[in-house]
């Protein structure tokens, strides 16, 4: 009705939750509910009512908005699904590289498991971590191959001076520390 009359005014989808649903539950069925909306171009936000912290809430709804491509409020992450080519166990290391860098809004990280299919496939990333052989990861920005042959267990640190040296670093906030050690 809004869009087939020109009415530009902003909607914000409202789903409230009793006290018997948990974190899980709510998240769950506010993704499935008002995320297939948001992603169609219906709607402009969401509330999310719950006897949950309200942290949970912010940060879910957040959440929510930057999976929908509506704001980005930390840092995205791209990634392979993992083949026989993988050169390094890719869910540590991605959980690894997302608790250092997870506070970044608006950066992208790759993280791609060898330089087979790594390279393309994280064409739109701010930079990326690729292994490049066993042991070795190759680190990019953009397209850009930067830095080569860095031993793995030295690769976090490297990707972290390489967003400072590009300008795109910020401390983490009191809140961001407190969550991550929580």
């Amino acid at each position: 009705f809004l869009k087939e009359n020109s009415i530009d005014t902003p909607v914000i989808h409202h789903i409230v939750f009793g006290a018997d649903k948990s974190r899980d539950y709510v998240v769950l069925l506010t993704g499935s509910e008002v995320g297939c909306s948001l992603v169609d171009g219906n709607g402009d936000g969401v509330l999310m009512q719950a006897p949950l912290p309200l942290d949970f809430l912010r940060l879910s709804s957040f959440g929510l908005l930057q999976g929908c491509r509506m704001r980005n409020t930390k840092t995205e992450y791209v990634s392979c699904p993992s083949c026989g080519r993988t050169l390094f166990d890719l869910q540590t290391v991605t959980d690894q590289i997302s608790k250092a860098t997870g506070h970044l809004p608006g950066v992208t990280i790759a993280v791609m498991g060898c330089i087979v299919n790594g390279p393309g496939e994280m064409a739109d990333a701010d930079f990326g971590y690729v292994g490049g052989a066993p042991g070795k990861i190759d680190l990019y920005v953009g397209k850009e191959l930067v830095r080569k042959a860095i031993p793995s267990e030295k690769a976090c640190d490297e990707l972290i001076e390489l967003i400072k040296e590009n300008g795109r670093w910020v401390e983490p906030s009191k809140n961001e520390e407190e969550a991550v050690t929580a």
